[in-house]
């Protein structure tokens, strides 16, 4: 090989190699970089509880509706009994895998229990989506102490609460007055 013939090869190899360089300075940027995380995604637990019960109120008729949107096909009339209130009759639904529960009581409860299960937001995600899902309504909403499980809210001057329980047989459980 002459000389012109090393250069015309030099200047091909130089070139390829630049090609290449560039291109690999180009791909770990775009072949890499995770998106970021969604700030407004919702854990699907806190996502039912907001849908189901906290858009509705007493008795819950709305909440039906939207438990089967959900996956919530049907519900069953059931009768419980407790020593402040005495018997009562409520109605209790779920997907059929039971991964989600829905317990309305048309005097004025409903709760959603939603399986725990690897992958969930941890249990100071869930109870600050929880918070922040109660006081889009009532912004004064507060927890009385660090270990209280309840947002305590006024509606029309009387004071109820909101509450949650993030290991309820395996169910995070949430209910709404």
């Amino acid at each position: 090989m002459d000389m012109r013939g090393s250069k015309v090869l030099f200047a091909f190899l130089l070139g390829g190699m630049l090609a290449a360089c560039t291109t690999t300075g180009d791909r770990p940027e775009q072949q890499f970089a995770k998106k970021a995380a969604d700030p407004t995604a919702i854990e699907p637990a806190v996502a039912a509880f907001r849908d189901i019960c906290f858009a509705s109120s007493a008795p819950y008729t709305q909440a039906r509706a939207a438990a089967a949107r959900y996956g919530v096909k049907s519900f069953q009339t059931k009768q419980g009994s407790s020593l402040i209130s005495g018997k009562y009759t409520y109605f209790e639904g779920a997907t059929d895998d039971r991964s989600l529960i829905v317990i309305i009581n048309p005097d004025g409860l409903c709760d959603t229990k939603y399986r725990r299960h690897p992958g969930m937001a941890d249990d100071e995600t869930i109870e600050r989506q929880f918070a922040d899902v109660i006081k889009t309504k009532y912004p004064d909403a507060f927890k009385i102490g660090d270990r209280g499980r309840e947002y305590h809210v006024s509606i029309n001057g009387k004071r109820t609460s909101f509450g949650f329980s993030l290991n309820h047989d395996g169910y995070i459980q949430f209910m709404s007055p």
